[in-house]
């Protein structure tokens, strides 16, 4: 059994090694070298504001920390997404570059691929509606003509004169040259659909920047709630070496009192399980560590061969100040999902109003001007016998002009405006009952963020005398088992308990941060927020 757990204590020491983690003998040297007195927690060092919201405004806009140009340019994401790594070395991280909250959220802006899409989205509908404009203007065409045709005839001479003998011939020759020009107009000066069509492609320019609002929302939510787990994993790794380190401790504690005679076999195996238990937890704790840097890397869409820290300590964020109702009708108020179904609405009874204007009358107007011009030339005209006259030239020229009112009453199409009228009818009262959805789904986003907000909030005033009162039971269980009156039972329970406690800690900090960011985005952020009146 001691073989097995020496060998199970060698094993996790190297895996923490290959992590550059301390191993155990260094952390028990490391141990004796620290003072008595144990380190602070977050939780400790962090005072709880109270746990009754008020009803003050919401704070204004977060003032955000810009990266410095190299830092931007160092950290931008590739500009060609078909370049792929293909060599090992171009996707190994060399360097742990240390990131605000503030520049992450600059960063995930700039390259996040979504963001790109809705912005390129915006663009795409500001170009259909300056295609729909361009139908409120009149339409102006110039055609141009150029050609040359050439005839001849012959007349064959059967019974001849003395000027025409028998079996001459008479010819002519005639060639056109004509070259022609005309200009068109056509205008609409009434329809049914040209409004309609405006109005709505009006309305899908504003859903394309609802869409990239709610989108960069969504980004905030995602890339805070990463770097928020990554700084709970990097604290979780500091609790559980610093376990590992109090495992060693009570180790050697065990070992040296069963070498004076006064401790048992029992307790130092004991302790080598435990301290076994605490090793796998750092390993485990690293390696969680390291999937939630590459889950905000990606959130961040960095370079292939970059990895991330979290510059931030880990403390509670700015208190919410505003109560539930409040923060209820403010989300009624900004959030751009709710927005965005009503333009859905209308943009869906426009499009149906246009499509019943295709079968009522339309109202155009039409002129044109054109200039012709032709040379007509007598090539070659005579008899064979005679001698050929010289040519001759004929020159033209005409022009034409026309205006007029066309009115346009379509009388049967077979159904197809009315029943394309109808398609978009319906799809507005869908986007009706979306609305209702929308407007229920978010008031449980904000009655569920809110809380979870106030139940971290207390936790974490709870949590931190655990912390205290844990920390106080194992310094009081070393003593007594030193002293030969505890157990070994006792120090591991304390050991136990005071992790445990650390790591609740720890979670209510970050769960209390994580509520916060939720409910934030709730209610379409902070600087929403601020545009709100708040």
């Amino acid at each position: 059994m001691a073989a097995f757990l020496y060998r199970l204590s060698f094993l996790s020491a190297l895996a923490i090694a290959a992590h550059g983690v301390t191993p155990p003998t260094a952390i028990a040297e490391l141990a004796e070298a620290t003072t008595a007195e144990p380190t602070p927690t977050v939780a400790q060092a962090t005072t709880p504001p109270a746990t009754t919201p008020t009803t003050t405004p919401a704070p204004g806009p977060v003032k955000e920390v810009v990266p410095d140009a190299n830092l931007l340019k160092e950290l931008q994401a590739n500009p060609n997404p078909f370049q792929l790594p293909n060599q090992p070395n171009q996707v190994k991280t060399e360097a742990l570059q240390p990131l605000t909250l503030e520049q992450a959220l600059n960063l995930a802006r700039l390259n996040n691929p979504q963001i790109q899409v809705r912005q390129l989205q915006v663009e795409q509908r500001q170009a259909a509606l300056r295609g729909t404009e361009a139908a409120l203007y009149p339409t102006l065409g110039l055609q141009g003509t150029a050609g040359y045709q050439q005839n001849g005839t012959r007349l064959n001479v059967t019974e001849g004169t003395p000027t025409q003998p028998t079996g001459s011939s008479l010819f002519t020759t005639l060639g056109e040259s004509s070259i022609g020009a005309t200009l068109n107009l056509n205008y609409t000066i009434f329809d049914f659909v040209r409004g309609a069509q405006l109005a709505a492609s009006r309305d899908q320019v504003t859903q394309a920047e609802l869409d990239l609002e709610a989108a960069l929302e969504d980004l905030q939510l995602t890339v805070s709630e990463a770097y928020y787990r990554l700084q709970n994993a990097d604290q979780l790794v500091r609790i559980a070496r610093e376990s590992v380190v109090a495992s060693e401790r009570s180790l050697k504690d065990a070992e040296a009192l069963f070498r004076a005679g006064v401790g048992t076999q029992f307790d130092v195996l004991r302790q080598q399980v435990q301290l076994a238990q605490d090793q796998q937890n750092l390993v485990d704790s690293i390696g969680n560590q390291d999937k939630a840097r590459r889950a905000l890397v990606q959130a961040l869409n960095l370079p292939q061969n970059v990895n991330v820290l979290t510059a931030d300590p880990v403390e509670l964020a700015a208190p919410w100040n505003l109560s539930l109702d409040e923060s209820i009708v403010l989300a009624f108020q900004n959030r751009p999902e709710l927005e965005r179904e009503l333009l859905q609405r209308n943009i869906s009874y426009n499009q149906a109003q246009a499509a019943r204007g295709q079968v009522l009358p339309q109202l155009g107007l039409q002129a044109s001007y054109g200039v012709n011009g032709a040379i007509n030339s007598n090539l070659r005209s005579g008899s064979q016998a005679l001698t050929f006259p010289s040519p001759t030239l004929t020159n033209t020229s005409s022009y034409n002009y026309s205006i007029g009112l066309v009115l346009n009453v379509p009388l049967f199409d077979g159904g197809l405006a009315n029943a394309n009228a109808q398609q978009q009818e319906l799809n507005g009262q869908i986007a009706e009952q979306n609305f209702v959805l929308t407007r229920n789904q978010i008031r449980t986003d904000v009655e569920t963020a809110f809380y979870d907000l106030q139940t971290n909030l207390a936790n974490i005033g709870t949590t931190r005398k655990a912390v205290e009162q844990a920390r106080e039971a194992l310094r009081l269980a070393r003593l007594r088992f030193q002293a030969g009156v505890g157990t070994q039972t006792e120090v591991i329970d304390s050991q136990r308990d005071l992790t445990r406690a650390e790591a609740n800690a720890l979670n209510a900090i970050t769960a209390y941060n994580l509520a916060l960011a939720r409910i934030k985005r709730a209610v379409s952020n902070v600087n929403n927020l601020a545009r709100a009146g708040g």
